[in-house]
């Protein structure tokens, strides 16, 4: 991986990454600093965060190729895939509410008959029944039986659902739609159009950003590990991660997978570095006399944010300056990875249960 650290260390590089990181949200481009912006403890954003710009209208559209069609705001994206009789839909999120419409109407008149749910989310797929209520809804089945106890008419049960693999052969039009298995959440699942070589997974991997915050509140963090194995087996070239400002590549996704295995290997010396008895010895809770002895879960907090600051050192030593936003998140995300550690693996023995 080319290397594209810069100088600084962790919050020692101050200026106006706040504000980037809120124009990139809204307008997928970076902005000039002005001398009288407001200065956050944030470090500015990398090149590679950014994508194209927003038009005026407030939407992006494009084709990706083979009558595949990305659409952003600049926070989110979904996709349609028109075919010989209609449009094929995959995720509605609510701010594209209007966007997505509007997009599809500018590439053909034909109607949507199908939409593809990439899980239950309601950021992603919480305007499908709004926007499609004739569509035939599609998801795996831990979709459909998560959304059936919603209860949410914005959000149709999927009538067409699967469990490991399913072939969708819509008007001469082909996607394959895979499950690796529990990962950011269980029935969370992969889109892959051959035709035009891109794999639209939501919410794991952000081509030029950390993840969003707690490994992106993942479901299941072996799971969500694992699964970028499964994605990079896929013959991509193209890579949607269902959120920010660009589409990405291969190289993102093998990035991504570098960046997570760097959190977990942090997250295993920092549990082996951090003497939690010591920290029993400083705060003075083994004298069973002082009330305070009681408040157990200040001793916890205390040791395992000790130990979550050690891993996301080791971690931003190698990531700040490459990856947007590492200082935001990356200690969020080895908090998620240790407690993975100690919960899920078993890995470690300690005094925390």
């Amino acid at each position: 991986m080319e290397d594209r650290r810069t100088t600084f260390t962790r919050r020692q590089m101050l200026g106006t990454g706040g504000v980037a990181l809120a124009a990139a949200m809204l307008r997928s481009a970076p902005a000039a600093a002005s001398d009288d912006a407001c200065v956050t403890e944030f470090a500015p954003l990398p090149p590679g965060a950014f994508g194209p710009p927003i038009p005026d209208k407030g939407y992006l559209v494009e084709e990706i190729a083979r009558g595949l069609y990305w659409v952003t705001e600049g926070t989110y994206i979904a996709h349609f895939l028109e075919h010989r009789h209609g449009v094929i839909v995959m995720d509605s999120p609510p701010t594209l509410a209007a966007a997505l419409p509007a997009a599809i109407a500018e590439v053909t008149s034909k109607p949507v008959t199908h939409v593809v749910y990439s899980h239950t989310h309601g950021d992603h797929v919480g305007v499908a029944g709004v926007l499609f209520p004739g569509a035939t809804f599609i998801g795996h089945a831990e979709t459909a039986a998560t959304l059936a106890r919603r209860a949410d008419p914005r959000r149709p049960v999927p009538t067409q659902t699967f469990t490991d693999r399913l072939r969708l052969n819509i008007g001469g039009r082909r996607i394959e739609l895979i499950y690796p298995g529990p990962n950011h959440e269980p029935g969370n699942i992969f889109m892959w159009i051959p035709a035009a070589k891109t794999l639209f997974w939501v919410d794991v991997v952000f081509p030029g950003w950390i993840p969003f915050k707690s490994l992106a509140l993942a479901k299941d963090v072996p799971g969500t590990v694992a699964a970028h194995d499964a994605a990079l087996a896929l013959p991509f070239e193209v890579f949607s991660g269902g959120h920010l400002t660009r589409l990405g590549t291969r190289e993102d996704v093998e990035v991504a997978r570098e960046y997570v295995a760097d959190v977990r290997a942090a997250s295993f010396e920092a549990l082996a570095s951090v003497d939690f008895f010591a920290i029993v010895g400083e705060i003075g809770f083994l004298d069973p006399n002082d009330p305070s002895f009681l408040n157990q879960w200040e001793l916890f907090e205390t040791y395992l944010d000790a130990v979550e600051e050690f891993a996301a050192d080791i971690v931003l030593d190698k990531w700040l300056g490459v990856l947007g936003a590492a200082d935001v998140w990356t200690q969020s995300h080895c908090g998620a990875m240790i407690e993975s550690i100690r919960i899920d693996d078993n890995a470690v023995s300690d005094p925390v249960s």
